[in-house]
């Protein structure tokens, strides 16, 4: 049927989700034929939620009301991310909702998107492993009546095999037959060991066509509906089993409530749920420091990070400035808090999430500012790998808390409070004169390293870079949704200084092509416009944040490739 879908925009369509291997669930076979029922013959009830649903959402209403699960939209494409998907999926897991993000396929390899993708949720605590975590779902549909530029079987596959790798559970499938039919050309040979969530409107006994021959297991009935605690209408489901069966999928043990957003780090089976790694919620009464407006310092930079990862748009610049002020409120807003924006105990509680090794994020950059300013030599890029769990035990040992490397509630609550051994200089706003202001090397290593790009400094110079080229590459690594970006090349000696826009200039970086440039590679393949190639390399064209960027495969005769940008 072609409808206006409210939890995209768009025109609805098919889901794909991922089930977990080896439960033998008769209702996740995808062949148990549909029958002449009525949504109310299924008595286990959803919901699914994006940003276009009005906020916020009180979801332990709908839990009163009799609701288990919601799917809740994070990504789309190879760059977008939902604002409302972090804060939701910590929401609805404290109410004790069985809950999993979703992805809007769209243009872009899928490849490309499954890794935006697995950023995004593990970002938010999402492992796939944790009670009451269900199987990932990807979104397909055709976009304003037209099926997404370059879906076939194939890309289909790679996402749900990339994804099935990176969350250990393997694939589920809501389609409609249209979109199998059309978009995908009557093959679905890679939807063959997914469950199945359909679309059928409509009132009536007639439940949803199949799919390849195979039958759903969760069906959205309604875009329509009413949910208690989510204002407006609401698209509703039911699942073709019974709780105990989705409570199974979910790992959840006879009587175990969903443990919240996670680090994913160790395994876990659906039949002896691992008791929950997140430490129980800091009391009401910790003390925390306040911020407002015109505070400085690295408490600012944490809160900053933590409301990117919550989410709002902010720039860590460790100033409180009027963004930062809009951001906290819209925040607070969200998450049924006085919108003050003073961020003060309630709102740091609410801010602080449980990040561990393994994670990735905004939420590990504002842990690795703390840690940062107690002396330890980490980069603040996002990336919780050995040495952040280093720095944090050996924090943890030192104020007399478990030393497990993992930080939650507690531990944020003596970070933050904490005397900091060394007080990182403030960096400088991210947002420089316009134009053909210059930055010395300071200033252009502090805002990158604010924004979690590297530079490893050596033969790269960066003294005398404009500031707006600065400013371009940081809103790359925005746009291409968090792709780990490395500059090899600035302003140093040995490029050629031909035109007005060289290097020398200040007005070109070099970025890294492979190992983790392969993300940023695939965005810029996959988003931007291609042009006329430069010589014998390709090139392609862009906008970033209001800044032209001119990209060039560089493919140079002595070897080492890269992408030479030029912002103007």
């Amino acid at each position: 049927m072609r409808i206006i879908s409210r939890k995209t925009g768009l025109q609805a369509g098919a889901m794909v989700a991922v089930a977990a291997a080896g439960f033998g669930l008769i209702s996740f076979t995808g062949q148990e034929q549909a029958q002449a029922n009525s949504p109310a013959a299924y008595s286990v009830k959803g919901f699914d939620t994006s940003h276009h649903n009005s906020h916020p959402i009180q979801w332990s209403a709908s839990v009163r009301a009799g609701y288990s699960f919601v799917f809740q939209k994070a990504t789309q494409g190879t760059g977008y991310r939902d604002p409302m998907f972090a804060g939701d999926f910590a929401g609805a897991s404290r109410a004790g909702l069985m809950v999993a993000p979703y992805h809007f396929y769209d243009s872009g390899s899928g490849v490309a998107q499954a890794d935006h993708f697995i950023r995004t949720a593990r970002a938010a605590g999402y492992d796939g492993k944790r009670a009451g975590q269900l199987p990932p779902v990807v979104d397909l549909e055709k976009i304003r009546g037209r099926c997404p530029a370059g879906v076939n079987n194939t890309q289909v596959a790679a996402f749900l095999t990339k994804t099935r790798q990176a969350f250990g559970v393997n694939p589920i499938v809501y389609t409609s037959k249209d979109f199998a039919d059309t978009c995908l050309r009557g093959n679905t040979s890679a939807l063959a060991n997914s469950p199945l969530w359909q679309p059928r409107y409509g009132g009536g006994t007639r439940e949803p066509a199949p799919v390849g021959g195979r039958y759903w297991s969760i069906w959205q009935y309604t875009e329509n509906g009413t949910v208690p605690g989510l204002r407006g209408k609401a698209d509703i489901n039911v699942y073709k089993g019974t709780l105990t069966q989705l409570r199974t999928l979910a790992r959840l043990a006879p009587g175990q409530t969903p443990t919240g957003p996670g680090t994913g780090t160790g395994p876990t089976t659906p039949t002896t749920p691992p008791a929950p790694s997140t430490p129980p919620p800091a009391p009401s009464t910790a003390v925390w420091p306040l911020l407002k407006s015109g505070a400085r310092g690295v408490n600012v930079t944490t809160a900053q990070h933590l409301l990117a990862a919550a989410g709002q748009s902010v720039t860590a610049d460790g100033i409180y400035g009027p963004n930062t002020q809009n951001a906290a409120m819209a925040f607070q807003r969200s998450h049924g808090l006085t919108a003050d924006g003073i961020i003060g105990p309630n709102t740091w509680n609410k801010l602080v999430r449980t990040v561990g090794q393994g994670a990735n994020g905004s939420a590990v950059k504002a842990a690795q500012a703390q840690l940062a300013g107690y002396g330890n030599r980490i980069v603040v890029d996002g990336a919780f790998g050995p040495a952040t769990r280093n720095a944090a035990m050996a924090f943890q040992r030192s104020h007399g808390l478990a030393a497990d490397g993992i930080i939650g509630p507690k531990t944020w609550n003596k970070l933050v409070n904490g005397t900091k051994t060394s007080t990182p200089t403030p960096p400088a706003p991210t947002t420089p004169a316009p134009g053909n202001g210059r930055l010395t090397q300071r200033q252009a290593l502090t805002q990158l390293a604010a924004a979690g790009i590297k530079a490893p400094v050596g033969r790269t110079s960066l003294a005398g870079v404009r500031a707006r080229t600065i400013q371009g590459v940081i809103a790359l690594k925005k746009a291409s949704g968090g792709c780990t970006i490395v500059i090899t090349g600035g302003t140093e000696s040995g490029h050629s200084t031909r035109g007005n826009h060289s290097h020398a200039n200040g007005y070109k970086l070099d970025l890294r092509t492979r190992d983790e440039g392969s993300c940023v590679t695939n965005w810029i393949k996959t988003t931007q416009r291609k042009g006329a190639p430069r010589g014998t390399d390709a090139r392609w064209h862009g906008t970033l944040n209001g800044i032209s960027a001119e990209y060039v495969y560089e493919v140079p005769r002595s070897g080492g490739v890269h992408w030479d940008i030029t912002f103007i």
